[in-house]
């Protein structure tokens, strides 16, 4: 299949499906991008699709030569790659003592080396455009809580990893961020929040209440919110932002917990 004859900028984004992905495609898309997005359940990535005008590419970011065939299809297609976005994740909760190696592994195929190796099947094709990669990490990749012990290393060590590309490869004009997420209303914090609902019998709306009750922004994030950043970091109006980690959440990760009992005696304290 001969390439596409195109001035437009292509971005591939991981974990293009749902959530963050399917909202950072449709922002990519409005602003004048070729976006192709991958992921492992077509039916989600065609619906995507649908929606968007993104190619769809089923594959499985954990298999070692899904990098290699998903880059060659984008240029196949397109003819070339300018912005690559991080997104794929897995994530499996549980006690540090009680997760298996097994468990890491699978978190760290998908979360760490599948986004390494696409990285480097993605960076050859940036030396004739510059290019901009996007890593979506969470606010665990910033700040340690129980049980996800697995997935923040996982999701830190793709922070350092994208900083390295920004120091190693910003002389060709690449450029490598990292964005952090704070709680987002998606399919996966659904899934999560559902099981505090149904313990607590409550709604899923408040137990997202519930859980962000101490950041400074009241409420969940919604995946445009995060697009919107992705965007602007694809873009050339970010050309000299390179080797940030940036936490999209709201103002949870500025919280001092310790803190916090004092916040509660001045309830009725009012904006001056």
């Amino acid at each position: 299949m001969s390439p596409e004859h195109t001035s437009k900028p292509v971005a591939i984004v991981t974990g293009g499906g749902t959530g963050i992905g399917s909202a950072t495609a449709a922002q990519l898309r409005q602003t004048g991008w070729n976006v192709a997005i991958c992921g492992r359940r077509p039916q989600l990535l065609e619906e995507t699709a649908a929606a968007t005008g993104a190619l769809p590419i089923a594959l499985d970011m954990s298999d070692e030569d899904s990098a290699g065939d998903l880059v060659n299809a984008v240029i196949g297609k397109f003819g070339r790659v300018d912005g690559l976005v991080l997104n794929a994740a897995v994530a499996h909760a549980g006690r540090f003592m009680d997760t298996t190696d097994s468990l890491w592994r699978d978190m760290l195929e998908t979360n760490l080396l599948g986004a390494a190796r696409l990285t480097r099947a993605v960076l050859p094709h940036f030396d004739k455009t510059g290019g901009s990669i996007v890593g979506v990490a969470s606010l665990a990749a910033l700040r340690a809580s129980s049980f996800m012990s697995g997935y923040a290393a996982s999701k830190a060590g793709l922070g350092l990893m994208l900083q390295s590309v920004a120091v190693e490869f910003g002389h060709k004009g690449v450029r490598a961020n990292l964005v952090c997420p704070g709680l987002i209303k998606t399919q996966m914090s659904a899934t999560a929040l559902m099981t505090v609902a149904q313990q607590r019998d409550i709604t899923l709306d408040a137990a997202y209440e519930t859980a962000t009750q101490h950041v400074p922004a009241r409420r969940a994030g919604h995946p445009s919110e995060i697009a919107s950043v992705i965007a602007f970091l694809l873009s050339e109006g970010a050309s000299y932002l390179t080797g940030a980690i940036i936490p999209i959440d709201g103002g949870a990760s500025a919280v001092d917990v310790a803190a916090l009992l004092y916040e509660q005696d001045h309830k009725t304290a009012s904006i001056v």
